[in-house]
């Protein structure tokens, strides 16, 4: 059965609905990140980086949240339009988007905006 490694951040929740979504049996495995349990060995073995989200697929081990759900989409066969090149074009541009354009300054926001005890004015008035 596929476990699911996860907590409750943006990029983990985005796995979870498309396991949700999908109706895929799975089992939610939950990784403390703010004890550190992502650096334990036994979850290192599933992501060499030590991030949620993971997963293990009966030996078929994928992480990054973009990578997981493309995985997912093209093994269920759910949520992905016809397969031609100018549409997975598009597919993967908006995937990629989110991965390294809206992900990163939405986390870098929510940094400054909430966690920081100091504020400085420039990332307040960049977020």
């Amino acid at each position: 059965m596929l476990k699911f490694y996860f907590n409750g951040a943006p990029n983990p929740t985005k796995v979870a609905l498309f396991l949700e979504e999908s109706g895929l049996p799975h089992e939610l495995v939950p990784v403390d990140t703010r004890k550190g349990d992502q650096f334990k060995p036994e979850f290192l073995k599933v992501n060499p980086n030590g991030k949620v989200p993971a997963i293990d697929d009966d030996g078929v081990f994928v992480f990054d949240s973009n990578a997981i759900l493309l995985y997912l989409a093209e093994k269920t066969g759910k949520f992905l339009p016809p397969n031609t090149p100018a549409i997975r074009a598009q597919l993967l541009s908006w995937l990629m988007f989110i991965a390294t354009g809206l992900a990163p300054y939405s986390g870098q926001a929510v940094n400054s905006n909430h966690s920081l005890t100091k504020h400085v004015q420039s990332d307040h008035n960049r977020y």
